[in-house]
């Protein structure tokens, strides 16, 4: 006996959790596709920018190294006419990608400069890498979050009523719900996932920035100086995936809680994976059921912490009553119908997702 239930319902219970862990893997699996294909545009990136620092050394450089002097050097009218017409592209590009109108401006303004030092031309030039980098990773998340919810929705709705073996017809969310849902900010410092994109580009610029200038001042040549770069590159590689996978658990999350209240769940149960990766506080809170008033992200609902893989499952305790409850209730307006196992996923949603 487990919680005060039979076998059969903790039989029950098993498959439940099997069911929605299945479907969480399959939803955090988009994540990791979208991780993989990151890391690749990361990896261009860095090999664009070490080919631009070491062209920059290589033209202004006295011995392999570039004195902070010479750094400071401002640019000669042929260099600055070469750097409008660089920067012109630049800004071309960059609404032509619809980056940030920030950027832009940054740009416009740039062009419009009389004097600029090398070194400023030079970190202009990385910026824009990284300001290509993450404006692609703002709108692709944006559809891989929305997709991620959506997905996660459905998916929950057919599983339950899969397993009840009733169907009925419910609101599925629309546009306007998943932009709600996608603007509202989970966490305690109450950023968005694009609110944490700018930040962690932010804090890239300001890293390779700080690094490249200090690489110089220190007299180091262009080896030293791309080793830096790749560094702050790598971390960001690392922050933005583990951006991407918390983001997507989250969404994931959101999904079957909207969609158990939807169904009408009373109850949920955490359902951990099980295996040498799982942390202890996810191994703690593997098979805790609470009411789906206390749902809390971050305390009684996952992601409970960065690559959280623990995903939530209805009580089984209330499945019997929640298919007898729908069946029963002619006041609705559902249309209810019992329904097989094995029915394929495009014809359940043609029939019951309204």
């Amino acid at each position: 006996m487990i919680y005060g239930v039979s076998k059969m319902a903790i039989r029950n219970a098993d498959y439940w959790a099997r069911r929605m862990q299945i479907m969480d893997d399959a939803l955090l699996n988009q994540g990791f596709a979208y991780v993989q294909n990151l890391e690749r545009q990361f990896d261009r990136a860095i090999a664009s920018i070490d080919r631009d620092i070491a062209a920059w050394f290589q033209r202004f450089a006295d011995n392999n190294a570039v004195s902070y002097t010479e750094a400071r050097r401002l640019l000669n009218s042929g260099e600055l006419r070469e750097f409008r017409w660089t920067v012109q592209d630049y800004t071309r590009h960059a609404r032509e990608n619809s980056l940030d109108g920030r950027w832009i401006r940054q740009l416009e303004n740039a062009s419009a400069r009389v004097h600029i030092s090398r070194l400023d031309a030079l970190k202009l030039q990385l910026q824009q890498q990284a300001e290509l980098l993450h404006g692609g990773q703002l709108d692709r998340m944006d559809v891989l979050m929305r997709r991620i919810y959506t997905d996660g929705f459905h998916k929950t709705a057919f599983e339950l009523q899969r397993g009840i073996g009733t169907g009925w017809t419910f609101h599925a969310p629309n546009e306007a719900t998943i932009s709600r849902v996608l603007s509202r900010p989970w966490t305690l410092d109450g950023q968005t996932f694009t609110d944490r994109v700018w930040t962690n580009k932010q804090a890239l610029v300001n890293s390779v920035n700080t690094h490249l200038t200090q690489s110089i001042i220190r007299g180091e040549g262009h080896r030293e100086a791309i080793a830096a770069v790749t560094r702050d590159m790598g971390v960001a590689k690392h922050k933005a995936a583990r951006l991407v996978m918390t983001e997507s658990a989250y969404f994931a999350s959101a999904a079957q809680h909207d969609c158990f209240r939807e169904l009408g769940v009373e109850r949920f149960v955490i359902v951990a994976t099980l295996d040498a990766d799982t942390s202890e506080l996810c191994q703690a809170l593997d098979g805790k059921v609470f009411k789906m008033s206390e749902y809390q992200v971050g305390l009684t609902a996952p992601p409970f912490h960065p690559w959280c893989r623990t995903c939530t499952a209805p009580y089984f305790a209330d499945m019997a009553e929640l298919g007898q409850r729908a069946a029963r209730d002619p006041e609705t307006g559902k249309t209810v119908a019992t329904i097989p196992r094995n029915i394929p996923y495009p014809e359940w949603r043609e029939r019951f997702a309204a």
